[in-house]
């Protein structure tokens, strides 16, 4: 049971809290020991100040980000704001705290594709927490200052704590995000995650693509460009290709209603062949292995001695093998093909009206990123993509 976690809260409240602090410091020249901020879903919280320093014409502290029970990789990570006096210019708005700009410092991303909430050549700093930031300088700076503030974000070794987030896939190079929309970290949740993969789907809008390759992770992700590239003699460019991982019934339904025309899966049967049993939450918690689904499908075309050993293999992998070995591999064709009705089955039945239109087709891959499986829908794909290079 996972009762009485402890909630946490965001980077973006992280920023805010320093920035009201070092905007107290700058007025009164004392950096207090607490703040308090509220957040958007006006829960007040009362943080501790780190790492101060003051001088005459800036002021900056850290805050220490704490992720409640959540496994966030930025957990105990120091989020700095450094604010700074500069000459009022435009678009500067003299003599009413008008003139802030917000900047990202060390270890705060860079966002360079199209599609996210901030535009290419911005720091990652997203809406909700710019306004929070503003409001908290405010609050910090009751009385209007004549020159601009610059306040700076940074987050010492961000740049290494992003390779382990979503960042590096959704083109946010060189730092973290300061994100968060209700300021407070719940643990272990599924719309944060949800919330990640979708910024896939609108980048690959955003690049201007009809069609999108969903992958349940890195193997078949790698195995869906090595495929493309090879069969159809055309690069695959990876803004087309979207992480699903376990939430695949989510993530058609979010592609349907961005417009989409065609959504390919790819992947290995092991979990995509789980969808033919109507499992489109594929994790091991929830899901069991996808072998019952193959095995019923070969129950109409082996021959008992393969069929038995198919049942005693442990693995869907082990089961690749064994069909190859006895040149049955052809079988997962049909897999797929079952799999491309079941999702399209799936998109009819979860969005009214149902989407006028909408292809899907399947790839599967063994473990060693060698295709076994394509559905009808997937060919065609197939060959519109060697239409095109021709």
């Amino acid at each position: 049971m996972t009762t009485n976690l402890r909630n946490g809260y965001t980077t973006g409240t992280c920023a805010a809290a320093a920035s009201k602090a070092s905007a107290i410091g700058l007025l009164t020249g004392t950096i207090p020991d607490t703040v308090e901020i509220n957040t958007p879903i006006g829960k007040v919280l009362k943080l501790t100040i780190l790492e101060k320093s003051i001088c005459s014409d800036f002021a900056e502290c850290a805050i220490k980000k704490d992720a409640g029970d959540d496994s966030d990789v930025t957990h105990g990570c120091r989020v700095f704001v450094r604010i700074e006096l500069i000459p009022p210019q435009p678009p500067f708005v003299k003599g009413g705290n008008g003139g802030i700009i917000i900047i990202g410092g060390e270890g705060v991303g860079i966002v360079t594709k199209p599609g996210l909430q901030i535009p290419p050549g911005e720091p990652a700093i997203n809406p909700v927490p710019r306004r929070m930031i503003t409001d908290a300088v405010g609050a910090g700076l009751p009385r209007p200052y004549d020159a601009g503030l610059k306040v700076t974000i940074s987050v010492p070794n961000g740049e290494e704590i992003a390779k382990r987030t979503f960042n590096p896939r959704l083109g946010i190079l060189g730092g973290i995000s300061i994100i968060g929309t209700t300021g407070i970290v719940k643990p272990m949740s599924d719309d944060a995650i949800k919330a990640s993969l979708v910024l896939e789907l609108d980048i690959a809008r955003a690049f201007g693509f009809d069609t999108v390759v969903l992958v349940p992770g890195n193997i078949g992700e790698r195995a869906v460009l090595q495929w493309v590239g090879a069969r159809c003699n055309v690069p695959l460019q990876k803004e087309q290709v979207a992480l699903m991982s376990n939430y695949v019934g989510f993530m058609l339904l979010e592609a349907a209603k961005r417009g989409f025309k065609k959504v390919i899966l790819a992947g290995h049967p092991g979990k995509l062949a789980k969808l033919i049993r109507g499992d489109f939450y594929t994790h091991s918690s929830k899901s069991e292995s996808a072998n019952s689904p193959i095995i019923n499908i070969l129950r109409t075309c082996c021959t008992d001695s393969i069929l038995q050993e198919t049942i005693n293999s442990p693995t869907t992998e082990g089961i690749i093998e064994i069909l190859k070995k006895h040149g049955y591999l052809s079988i997962f064709n049909t897999v797929a093909n079952k799999i491309e009705d079941a999702a399209l089955r799936y998109v009819g039945a979860g969005l009214k009206p149902a989407p006028t239109g909408l292809k899907t087709g399947i790839i599967l891959f063994n473990m060693k990123c060698e295709p076994i499986g394509i559905s009808r829908g997937a060919e065609d794909w197939q060959k519109e993509l060697q239409r095109k290079s021709q």
